[in-house]
């Protein structure tokens, strides 16, 4: 039992000196006995790279998430104060029209008034002012042409792009019939002459 018990010793000693010996001679000439990877087709994720001898980042999920929710969406800016006036005119869209309850007529109608305003004398004479002006497109008169905070959620990227491009084609020249007809207001409730509703909003000359 005894010779047994050390012939099954000696065989369990046998590979541990085999990597033992592998192990020293690969230190000896400078080689790894680490498997060897593939080379990664595309650059890592900036999150993943670190300066040598310095300790890796760590990976920012909300950035990293708001980025890659950007590049879906062909990077559509939805956050801070509107910077131009498609943005702008985007913006008051999606605030005024943003949920899906809302049709593209809808949201071409909320876009064609804020345009009528501009080329109207009893209003300023420029988009950002139509927007910021007192008592007229809510928090904007305080905050300038800001997006809202659920424009951030995943969910309204949709929405916030159906805005972008209704706001390229009426600056493009293309308009719903209320454009240049003296339409000038539209609420929640009812004001002006000759108005109707059309998906929960009223318009009005």
């Amino acid at each position: 039992m005894r010779i047994l018990r050390r012939e099954n010793g000696r065989r369990h000693m046998i590979p541990a000196i085999v990597m033992k010996l592998l192990t020293t001679m690969a230190l000896l000439c400078g080689m790894s006995l680490a498997p060897v990877l593939p080379e990664a087709t595309e650059a890592p994720h900036p999150a993943l790279c670190a300066i040598p001898g310095e300790r890796a980042p760590c990976w920012d999920a909300p950035a990293t998430a708001e980025f890659l929710q950007g590049k879906a969406e062909g990077e559509r800016k939805r956050t801070g104060e509107a910077e131009t006036d498609t943005e702008r005119l985007a913006c008051a869209i999606y605030s005024e029209a943003g949920g899906d309850e809302c049709s593209d007529e809808c949201r071409i109608d909320v876009g064609d008034i804020i345009l009528n305003r501009v080329e109207d004398s009893r209003f300023p004479g420029s988009i950002k002012e139509v927007l910021t002006a007192p008592k007229q497109y809510g928090r904007f008169a305080v905050t300038g042409v800001t997006w809202p905070e659920r424009a951030r959620k995943p969910e309204e990227a949709h929405a916030v792009e159906r805005a972008y491009r209704i706001a390229e084609q009426l600056l493009a020249g293309e308009h719903g019939e209320l454009y240049g007809q003296g339409y000038v207001w539209q609420a929640e409730f009812e004001q002006g002459s000759d108005g109707f509703w059309l998906d929960g909003l009223f318009f009005g000359r």
